[in-house]
């Protein structure tokens, strides 16, 4: 596979700029509105689409959401409006969008713990973004060819959208992307007519080759001057938001708080004077431990109290034996070697002699 396959197979693969020249001929807007690319990478489609038509008298507001951060920051410098997060937490406001650019992921959805499976993002994304569409705006959405052939997606289509198109990128592109674009109008009203022709067709999308063979490349339709209109509308979404808070608006607080403060002192290591008092005092419980594990060893007290002191930990390897009587007279005779630790403490007094406490 290409190096263009790959990326496709990673999930991320930006449109090349060749097809969205092609795109941008195929609209027809009618006026100022609100576009939207819910997975818009680094904004750069939805970027080129709505220049060609930014005018005084059609004022285009760009919105992206993107979910990785570096690109969501590139797209922050050419979309009027992206906010980095998942698609899922994004509040936005439904049937408002006139134009709405559909490029998913080529991955699963990520499975829940009650979930028996995880959805492909192709049918997800569609099913989530097409309620922010407003009624007869328009959709183009772009994902591998084969993928048209869920029954999921290729229903959804037929019923949802009309005066519709099916083409593939220009040859220049199909090689490496694989990719074709849907193109309609949605449907007004609650009672949607299905469109049998229509979803057949995207069934039979399966096969390369019938994709080869009957599904137009773009270039053609742009030759033939066939256009889709973009309907004016609003001109800003009244709500766009994520319902996830980003922690960096939280750091600068977090570190200027007084409760961040006192924590940081109280977590400092307290530095350990030699020939200094303890910490916490010792009983003589403690002091007997020390004593006898050797972490207590020198020079103890002074004058007449004076003594130097050592102290041993001393561990034994006790064997023993334990014999088994079968049902059978057997006799087995089993060696088991437990651990048996002693303590050892001396002191010589000031006067020369030699103790041993233990």
């Amino acid at each position: 596979m290409s190096h263009v396959g790959n990326k496709i197979r990673a999930g991320f693969f930006a449109t090349p700029e060749r097809q969205g020249e092609y795109f941008t001929q195929l609209l027809d807007v009618e006026g100022s509105g609100v576009w939207l690319d819910p997975t818009c990478g680094e904004g750069d489609i939805l970027k080129q689409l709505s220049a060609a038509f930014q005018k005084e008298d059609c004022r285009i507001t760009t919105y992206g959401v993107e979910l990785d951060k570096g690109r969501a920051d590139k797209a922050k410098s050419v979309l009027d409006h992206t906010i980095n997060a998942p698609i899922e937490s994004i509040v936005i406001q439904n049937e408002a969008v006139s134009f709405l650019y559909l490029n998913p992921p080529y991955d699963f959805t990520m499975k829940g713990m009650d979930d028996e499976s995880a959805d492909r993002k192709e049918w997800t994304e569609l099913y989530r973004n097409t309620k922010y569409l407003k009624e007869q705006g328009l959709i183009m959405y772009v994902i591998p060819s084969y993928r048209y052939s869920d029954k999921r997606i290729a229903r959804f289509l037929a019923t949802h959208f009309y005066n519709v198109g099916m083409m593939r990128f220009s040859d220049d592109d199909y090689d490496d992307f694989r990719q074709c674009i849907f193109i309609g109008n949605k449907k007004t009203g609650k009672h949607k007519e299905f469109n049998q022709k229509l979803f057949d067709f995207l069934i039979q999308m399966e096969s390369d080759e019938f994709v080869m063979e009957k599904v137009t490349p773009v270039d053609r339709f742009v030759a033939a001057n066939k256009k889709w209109s973009v309907p004016a509308g609003e001109e800003k979404l009244r709500t766009f938001y994520t319902k996830l808070a980003n922690k960096s608006d939280f750091v600068e607080g977090i570190r200027n708080s007084k409760g961040f403060q006192a924590f940081k002192n109280r977590s400092k290591p307290r530095q350990l004077e030699i020939g200094g008092n303890p910490i916490l005092p010792l009983n003589v419980g403690q002091l007997a431990l020390l004593l006898a594990s050797g972490a207590v060893n020198g020079e103890i007290g002074e004058g007449d109290n004076y003594h130097l002191v050592q102290g041993l930990e001393l561990v034994k390897k006790i064997p023993s034996e334990e014999k088994k009587v079968h049902d059978n007279g057997s006799v087995t005779t089993i060696t088991k070697i437990r651990t048996r630790r002693e303590v050892s403490v001396k002191v010589i007094t000031p006067q020369g002699k030699i103790l041993k406490l233990v």
